[in-house]
């Protein structure tokens, strides 16, 4: 008897994982599963290329020649070119491992737009890669880039959520008090923003 032909999805699932388990980020393992995991309770029907795009839209920090932030000046710029490229990178795993073309489509346009939204699908998957952040990434970003860097990071994360993902991120601080102080903080300053913009004529 021939032996079966192994799962497109669980082939890449596990080539993306290999990929990220080698970044020289260190959180960016726990990153991937945990925005899956955050993906999974905003949308639990979540098919496959959004699951697919959940696991890999980090994937460009996980190689040598990544797109490094020192090469911009402006952060949405670099933001911006290290979501293709993780497209780019992501296509190739998913077309090594036979996954169908219109999945590969959709989880790589999805990739391109993690950053950005722009439609319910890719907001979805900007809410889950926000909250992880929070959830899974912000202790080693303090630890390595400091208190001001890590405000600034949190404020442009949580200018990113919807209301309701501000909301989540309210009900789930981290329990690091310094740090939920800061988290605390960039949630006023958005929610400052929001209500002076509401209030001009």
């Amino acid at each position: 008897m021939c032996p079966s032909r192994p799962d497109p999805f669980d082939c890449a699932r596990r080539r993306i994982l290999e990929v990220i388990a080698g970044s020289e980020v260190p959180e960016d393992p726990a990153h991937a599963e945990n925005t899956l995991e955050w993906l999974l309770r905003l949308e639990p029907g979540a098919d496959p290329a959004l699951r697919l795009a959940a696991l890999g839209h980090d994937i460009d920090r996980a190689t040598p020649d990544r797109v490094r932030r020192e090469a911009f000046d402006d952060y949405d710029a670099f933001k911006a070119a290290h979501a293709r490229r993780g497209a780019e990178l992501l296509r190739g795993i998913l077309e090594g491992c036979g996954v169908a073309p219109e999945v590969i489509r959709e989880a790589c346009r999805l990739v391109e737009l993690h950053e950005v939204g722009g439609d319910p699908r890719a907001d979805l998957l900007r809410e889950a890669d926000s909250l992880s952040f929070f959830e899974a990434n912000l202790p080693l970003y303090h630890a390595r880039e400091g208190e001001e860097e890590t405000l600034r990071r949190c404020r442009w994360g949580v200018a990113r959520l919807s209301p309701a993902g501000r909301r989540h991120l309210a009900d789930n601080l981290p329990p690091d008090p310094a740090l939920a102080a800061l988290v605390r903080r960039a949630l006023s300053a958005v929610d400052d923003r929001c209500a002076r913009a509401h209030a001009s004529p």
